[in-house]
Order: C-alpha cells, then structure tokens, then sequence
C-alpha cells in the first residue's frame, strides 16, 4: 500500500488535532501532577526554613532530597490512578521532554552535594522547571499557562545573577522565593490546566 502524502490544509489540521489532543490529555490529568510536585516542593521548602529558623542547624538542607523522594513516591501512587488515555506525539515529547530536565536537575544536585557547590542547587533548578512549563504552554498553544512561569523564570534568573555576584546563601527569603518560583512554575499553571479541564466537563454536560 502506497503513502499518502497530506496537502498544507490536511497537514495543519493533523497538528491542530494533535496539540487539541495534548491539551485534553492534559486537562484531564497533569494539573494534578503540576500540583502534586508544586505543593510537594513548596511544603518540603517551608518546612526546611522552619526547622533551619527554630533549630540553626545546617543539616536541615538535606531535607531538599525530600523533593524528589517523596515527589516520585506520591506519582508512584497516583499514576495508577489516572485515567488512561491514547497519547499522541506530542504527549510523548511533553513527557521526554520534562523526564529529561528532571534528570537534569538530580545530577546538578548529586554534582554540587559531591563538590560541596550547595548554593546553585536551587537557582539552576528556579531556572529548569520554568523553561520545562514554558516549553509545555508553547508546545499546546496556551499563551496565558506560560505567562506565569516567565515570571518564575525571571526570578529563577534572579537568584542565580546573584550567585555570579556571591550575594546568594540560601538565607530565609532565598528560599522564601523558591517556594514563590514554585507557586508561578507549577501550582498555578496546574490549577489553571484543572480549571480549563472543569470548564470543558460543565461544557460537555450541557
């Protein structure tokens, strides 16, 4: 059987119908996983200045490695439980895509915990998880799910200028405004991917 070749008008369809699909495959389910490593991320941060505030101990920093640790133990949890759908092209290079900045991430972490080079952990990862939602929001054409992590990235950005001119020492408002990169990054964009897919079922309901 020979291959048909699409014409301009058969070939933006195809992508319009495959960035759609994204989206829906998106509503449907990666809000909560927005949420679930954005309130993971937030809660672990402030939980980490408290105990540095009531303790000053330093060995409070480690508590960072509960990011991930328990980030991956609740997507464990969850993703048996979120409703199956067919993943397009797109969807998989989403996901390529984030797994690539997430290994990014651990080994600029494993890197600088083993060169004793702790205070560009967090700037480097204020500036990876903004580019990773950005690229998502640009990839599924929602202009207004970007917005918000271009300001995460612009102090992601901050923080690590400020590491050029050794201001940066992980005081209380250093990371005071991860928790806020968080918040932009992941927390709004996922209630805003939760509020599109609720939109779109009280539409379907009608």
């Amino acid at each position: 059987m020979k291959n048909q070749k699409l014409n301009e008008q058969e070939s933006l369809e195809l992508i319009t119908n495959m960035i759609q699909n994204t989206r829906h495959n998106l509503d449907m389910g990666s809000g909560n996983m927005f949420l679930l490593w954005g309130y993971v991320s937030a809660i672990v941060t402030l939980v980490i200045i408290g105990g540095l505030y009531w303790s000053k101990s330093a060995l409070w920093m480690w508590g960072f490695w509960g990011i991930p640790v328990i980030g991956y133990l609740f997507t464990i949890l969850v993703l048996p439980q979120r409703q199956k759908y067919i993943k397009t092209y797109t969807d998989k290079v989403l996901g390529e895509i984030w797994g690539v900045l997430g290994i990014f991430c651990m080994v600029v972490s494993i890197a600088a915990t083993f060169t004793h080079s702790y205070e560009i952990i967090l700037p480097l990862c204020a500036i990876i998880l903004p580019i990773g939602s950005i690229i998502t929001g640009i990839i599924i054409r929602y202009t207004s799910f970007s917005l918000f992590p271009i300001v995460g990235l612009l102090l992601g950005l901050d923080m690590m200028m400020r590491i050029l001119v050794k201001t940066f020492s992980y005081s209380y408002w250093d990371m005071a405004e991860f928790v806020l990169i968080v918040i932009f990054v992941m927390i709004i964009p996922g209630h805003f991917l939760n509020y599109k897919a609720k939109k779109k079922s009280s539409k379907l309901g009608e």
